[in-house]
């Protein structure tokens, strides 16, 4: 079964730990509480699109000040965050902090929804990354569901993340995620539309 971790994933989380030594159709990680969060991880069946991806991500305010997200595939330069900002008329002001995110679809046990999970937190990103190396997991990630928990607010915020036997084991569970999934997928679910700025359930016709 194809890997969950795109290439550009793995990538860029062995980078960062070698240099560190929800509303709607997204689940934020702000909206992550004591009360456990419950997921699954999404695979796209087609080869040609991706189940995950991994970038790197910089906040700039515009004129109004409201501060917009600019997204690339790679780690960019100044060159690249100057052009960028102007193509989106943005305002950067030269000291903007870059980091690392990543981009899964999910199925939101709760909400009984397929959501795009973004994060760049590493107290997140490093278990989950780490759970779906695991061979057991990788070798049959849609077994697996996974509760995600935090404690604290603001910077002393801590997230807890558990990987568990997958309600999608019963077949009718199974039945219902994966009509759901297909569903999206049909509509032209594309999750590197976020290095467009753009929402990955409405694909550019």
């Amino acid at each position: 079964m194809p890997s969950l971790l795109s290439p550009r994933v793995k990538n860029v989380q062995a980078s960062i730990q070698k240099s560190s030594g929800g509303g709607g159709a997204y689940l934020n990680p702000s909206s992550i509480t004591e009360e456990p969060t419950r997921i699954s991880f999404l695979l796209n069946p087609d080869p040609n699109a991706e189940s995950s991806i991994a970038g790197y991500e910089i906040w700039c305010p515009d004129a109004e000040g409201k501060r917009k997200s600019m997204r690339f595939s790679s780690e960019p330069t100044r060159e690249d965050i100057t052009e960028r900002a102007k193509e989106m008329n943005l305002e950067p002001a030269g000291d903007e902090k870059c980091k690392a995110f990543y981009a899964f679809a999910v199925w939101n046990y709760g909400t009984e929804t397929v959501q795009v999970f973004q994060f760049s937190q590493q107290g997140l990103a490093d278990p989950i990354t780490n759970y779906l190396s695991e061979e057991e997991i990788e070798l049959d990630s849609q077994g697996w569901d996974f509760k995600l928990g935090s404690t604290g607010q603001g910077l002393d915020k801590r997230y807890s993340v558990f990987a568990l036997p997958g309600h999608r084991r019963k077949e009718p569970v199974a039945k219902k995620v994966n009509l759901a999934w297909a569903k999206a997928r049909d509509a032209g679910f594309d999750l590197t539309m976020l290095f467009a700025g753009g929402n990955p359930f409405k694909p550019v016709l």
